[in-house]
């Protein structure tokens, strides 16, 4: 029987030990999940709050190294360093993606770093060994936790993909250091034995009370007792040290509050020494009143409390505490002192701090936050929710967004929607809702899933932006794009994607169609008797008149200039030819009335059809072109039909040929670079040149532009040329910069195509800003028709590479009545007079006038004047007496190849020579 109840004993000392262990097991275990999962959350938290520390729109298309100065750099990275200073997070940082490299946008330091004085330039700094799993983030648009191991050490770390508000795709990264939370862990696992071990003692008394055999032999209880002592000293001794280096402060105090014992730890948190601390008295000492009252409890057999700033008294020191007072009482009952706990948080509370800014910054987003539950009933929105919808928080608390539904959202994205969500990847898209009023808007949202430690989804976060002005804008960015602003009509592009569409439809099913070329005669007389304003009046009317007279299923465009397209759908050629002989003779009858004049009206026409036969949407449109060409030719106000055997059209069609020659002339950089000098008339300066284009024939010969350049107007080719001068041009300057201190600039020619090429702008400022070429020694020429007719973007042009340092000259000016009108709106540095008033300045004095007026305006608007076509000396002579600033035609030099500048450099050199002998 004794030895029965000795098993019982010891087997249940044995459960309870195992159970003790398991349980050390799994809190341990749930303590480490709680851990990371505080880790994680922090790092989310820090990552997200860098590009609220960035400078707004900080990362944006375009990005380059050298956009930032290194202080703005340096600025950015003691800001996120001052963020972090407090927390466990030791870095924190933007990545941005170009090409297939990472680079650094932005970084925080170290304490360390930042006194050690190492260099803190972040900026497009590449991220070489970065970990190939960052990669994923931008691949996928999702959050990305990882362990990595680079040059800086060993981390756990968030990546999180970002868009700027322009779309540029970034990521904000946090860093915590591995060795930090091994540490940490650590501390928890030391506090767990130390409580084990104290549960393991509650086993002493058990056995001494169930040991039968301990009870009845005396001698082996009093071994037992010696036995036990040992151990109890021994524990005690563990006990201590567990005391002593645990991560909380730890004292004991007598019945009158005098100090007794304290582990190292409490001696770090209050600052002091041992030697102080040992024989103080609380009571008469401490001066917080409310930890005094924790202390009073504690004396009186209550457990006191504390939390709250506290400066310690003998160490001055200031922490944000937690303390807890714990009687204890001797073996009659009576209190004889406390131990207490302290536990410097002031970390804790700086981290709480910044997440209650983060929340306030939720709370004040400027767009709406919408959280839900699983199952989608709302558990909190945002002051911008209320505003955006007109719905009060308590109006839609415990209900589903789906009462902001309008009905004009395909349920197929709700369908998509929730798919995703429960997938656990993040939704984006938008939503046509209703307001409380019933007023629609559209929202832009992103809902993204919370989950637990465990992976379950528990809540839906939604951030959504009232979008509707941006949708308004962008219907009517859209509109411009594919109509014409002036009249309202298509313009060209969009219209050539519906014949194009036509033309497959033609083919497919063998349906007849017929297209339109319409381009009005005379168009210029009144642009240059009563200005573009008048102009843009008669394209509207005209646009209106011809609109009426044609069926609602007829497409009908403006391409540009005084030129409208229109495709009759289903109808023969004959069809096409009546109606446009009714809209013909309706505008013999029409007068454009501009002021006190009065303007007759007239049109010529080219017809082709469109059938089985026709091969693309791009022959149809020549063959229409070269119709209506044809009708000009013949006089005027006539229809043409096209006809492959038609002579007239077969000599527009030289132009096509032309335009072929150029193409193969690009492919085969056939084309020359020649220069004419721009010579001073007034003072002694350094001379300029016109950079001029020539063709070399297939058979070797030298092509004027007369030749080609009309044509390439014609077919769209000038801004390829334009391309090609430039950057040939100022790969010649770049090689040969050396040999060019004699001159003042280079002029190269834009055409009107050009002004609006934002590939060709962003080509000649990289060129400038690598510092290939300097920005001084280019001067752009742009005539006259071309800027007036591109006013917008000529403005755009001219602005953003005079801010580089270049020049822009008016080319041709004079040419049009309207001139001066449109002079004040463009910002040009000179104007080149036209140079049919040049010519004949000798014997015409009203050419003579011409250019005494436009020299006087052009000087009084700060500018230079350049008189070209000047042929003989007598004209440079009176030029220079009506103070036109420069001059250039045959009676200085012809046109040379490019490389005769370099050959002036060597007279000028040789004439300097000679003035020192």
């Amino acid at each position: 029987m004794t030895f029965k109840m000795s098993n019982r004993v010891y087997i249940a000392v044995l459960v309870y030990v195992i159970w003790v262990l398991v349980y050390l097991a799994w809190d341990y275990s749930r303590e480490k999940d709680r851990i990371y999962q505080q880790i994680d959350s922090a790092l989310v938290t820090n990552a997200l709050a860098a590009p609220l520390l960035l400078p707004d729109n900080f990362h944006h298309q375009g990005m380059a190294p050298g956009d930032i100065k290194p202080a703005n750099d340096l600025a950015n990275t003691l800001q996120l360093s001052q963020y972090i200073r407090n927390t466990d997070v030791i870095y924190i940082y933007t990545l941005l993606k170009q090409g297939n490299k990472l680079y650094f946008t932005s970084s925080s330091a170290t304490e360390s770093e930042l006194q050690a004085g190492e260099e803190l330039y972040s900026y497009f700094d590449p991220y070489d060994d970065a970990d190939p799993k960052i990669e994923k983030a931008f691949l996928d648009s999702t959050s990305l936790f990882l362990e990595i191991k680079d040059k800086w050490g060993h981390f756990r770390s968030v990546f999180i993909p970002q868009l700027s508000p322009d779309g540029t795709a970034f990521i904000t990264a946090a860093d915590i250091e591995i060795g930090h939370i091994e540490s940490m862990l650590k501390q928890r696992l030391i506090q767990q034995v130390m409580f084990a071990s104290v549960f393991l003692l509650f086993l002493l008394p058990v056995m001494f009370s169930f040991s039968a055999a301990q009870r009845r032999w005396a001698k082996e209880l009093e071994e037992s007792v010696s036995e036990r002592t040992q151990q109890l000293h021994a524990s005690e001794k563990q006990l201590s040290s567990i005391i002593e280096h645990s991560p909380v402060g730890i004292f004991h105090y007598d019945q009158n509050s005098v100090l007794t014992m304290m582990n190292q730890r409490f001696i770090e948190i209050i600052g002091s020494t041992e030697e102080v601390l040992v024989g103080f008295n609380m009571l008469e000492n401490l001066e917080d009143t409310q930890l005094l009252n924790a202390l009073r409890d504690s004396l009186q057999g209550k457990v006191g409390q504390f939390e709250g700033p506290y400066t310690s008294v003998t160490g001055h020191k200031s922490i944000y505490l937690i303390a807890e007072f714990v009687p204890m009482r001797d073996s009659l009952g009576n209190i004889n002192g406390g131990v207490a706990v302290f536990n410097d948080a002031t970390e804790q509370q700086s981290t709480t701090s910044t997440l209650r800014k983060l929340s306030m910054a939720v709370e004040q987003s400027p767009n709406v936050v919408v959280i839900t539950d699983v199952n989608g009933q709302i558990e909190y929105v945002n002051h911008r929710f209320t505003d955006i919808t007109g719905y009060d928080p308590e109006e839609v608390l415990g209900k589903t967004p789906r009462m902001l539904n309008s009905g004009e959202t395909a349920k197929e994205i709700y369908t998509d929607l929730w798919e995703t969500l429960l997938s656990g990847q993040e939704w984006r898209g938008v939503f046509h809702n209703k307001k409380k009023n019933g007023e629609l808007y559209w929202a832009e949202e992103i809902i993204s899933p919370i989950t637990n430690s465990q992976g379950d989804i528990t809540h839906f976060i939604a951030q959504q932006e009232d979008i509707t002005e941006v949708r308004r804008i962008s219907d009517e960015i859209n509109f411009q794009t594919t109509h014409d602003l002036l009249t309202g009509l298509l313009n060209r592009r969009q219209f050539e994607k519906e014949l194009e569409l036509t033309v497959q439809h033609a083919r497919k099913h063998h349906s007849h169609h017929a297209l339109c070329f319409i381009d009005i005669d005379q168009f210029k007389i009144i642009n240059d008797t009563c200005g573009h304003i008048a102009g843009d009046e008669l394209l509207r009317q005209v646009s209106h008149l011809i609109r009426d007279k044609i069926r609602s299923r007829d497409i009908l465009a403006r391409p540009g200039s005084d030129e409208f397209l229109m495709l009759f759908e289903n109808a023969s050629l004959a069809q096409a030819e009546r109606a446009v002989q009714s809209i013909m003779q309706h505008l013999k009858r029409f007068r454009f009335q501009w002021e006190d004049r009065s303007f007759p009206v007239e049109i010529s026409v080219g017809l082709t059809a469109v059938d089985h036969n026709t091969e693309t949407a791009v022959e149809a449109m020549k063959e229409v072109d070269t119709a209506c060409y044809t009708a000009k030719d013949t006089g005027r106000n006539k229809v043409h039909i096209h006809n492959d055997n038609d002579e007239q059209q077969l000599i527009h069609k030289g132009y096509i040929q032309w335009a072929s020659e150029i193409r193969t002339a690009l492919d085969e950089n056939r084309f020359r670079l020649y220069a004419q000098p721009i010579v001073p008339l007034q003072q002694d300066k350094k001379h300029g040149y016109e950079i001029l284009i020539r063709l070399l024939s297939p058979s070797g010969n030298i092509v004027p532009p007369g030749a080609f350049l009309p044509a390439a107007e014609r077919y769209n080719l000038a801004a390829q040329i334009d391309h090609w001068v430039i950057q040939n041009t100022l790969q010649w300057i770049s090689i040969n910069i050396d040999k060019l201190e004699h001159v003042d600039s280079l002029a190269i020619n834009l055409s009107g195509q050009s002004l609006g090429d934002d590939t060709l702008l962003g080509y000649i400022i990289r060129s400038i800003e690598q510092g290939l070429v300097p920005a001084r020694m280019i001067k752009f020429e742009i005539t006259e028709t071309a800027a007036i007719a591109n006013l917008k973007d000529a403005k755009i042009f001219i602005k953003s590479l005079k801010k580089l340092g270049c020049r822009f000259a008016l080319d041709d000016f004079g040419s049009g009545l309207s001139s001066f009108a449109y002079l004040k709106n463009l910002p040009v540095d000179l104007l080149k007079i036209d140079g049919m008033f040049v010519r004949d300045i000798i014997t015409d004095p009203i050419d003579e006038a011409m250019v005494r007026s436009i020299n006087e305006i052009g000087h009084i608007m700060k500018m230079e004047t350049i008189a070209e076509f000047v042929e003989n000396d007598l004209i440079m002579a009176r030029l220079k007496h009506l103070g036109v600033d420069y001059a250039q035609g045959y009676a200085i030099s012809r046109p040379e190849p490019i490389d005769s500048i370099l050959n002036d450099s060597l007279e000028t050199e040789s004439a300097s020579e000679r003035e020192l002998q």
